[in-house]
């Protein structure tokens, strides 16, 4: 029996999205019944990386616990979000840099930027999503904010500056909020009942 890798686009949330299937070729299946039947089906989803200074405090398990619980809600809609804890400012810029350099949209949690209704987050989001194709980062900074560097031109990448609100949040709480938000967001594209 031959085997053959078929590739296809989903459309998504209107983000095509490979979907690449691993299974014998049945001359009398047609490529949708292939795909379906086979068990090793898998579809490329919309990634998410929130890059934070700071470290998981165990003292604060709570947090942890609710951003789990979002990330989890997450999965159906087939959005991946991944934390990457970073020691210092300097290397929160080094992974700034090579996201630039692998031209995914890089969003800045600043008091200073700009504020949205959660609609407007959404339409941003899935924009920001289809611009790096499917993938896109979040970043917080530690206990003083941003380092100046990445709110100016970095690498020839203007910043996208975003302020989630007019308070201050801890910077992992903040992390809460943005998780939270995505997930909206999620949920208005869907138009479930969850965002009224």
């Amino acid at each position: 029996m031959k085997y053959r890798k078929l590739l296809l686009l989903a459309t998504c949330c209107s983000v095509p999205r490979e979907v690449i299937s691993f299974g014998p070729i049945d001359p009398v299946l047609s490529a949708r019944q292939r795909v379906a039947s086979s068990s090793t089906t898998r579809c490329m989803g919309l990634k998410t990386t929130i890059r934070i200074v700071g470290r998981k405090s165990g003292s604060e398990s709570w947090l942890e616990d609710a951003c789990s619980m979002y990330e989890t809600r997450l999965k159906p809609a087939n959005i991946d979000v991944q934390t990457e804890w970073h020691k210092n400012d300097q290397s929160l810029t080094k992974g700034v840099q090579s996201d630039y350099v692998r031209n995914v949209p890089v969003v800045m949690l600043d008091p200073r930027g700009k504020r949205f209704t959660s609609e407007q987050f959404t339409d941003d989001f899935y924009k920001w999503m289809e611009i790096g194709g499917s993938r896109m980062v979040f970043c917080i900074g530690g206990a003083e904010g941003l380092p100046a560097d990445l709110r100016a031109p970095l690498s020839g990448h203007k910043p996208i500056l975003v302020s989630l609100s007019n308070l201050t949040f801890t910077h992992q709480f903040a992390r809460l909020v943005l998780i939270e938000q995505i997930y909206r967001a999620s949920e208005i594209r869907k138009g479930t009942g969850y965002h009224k």
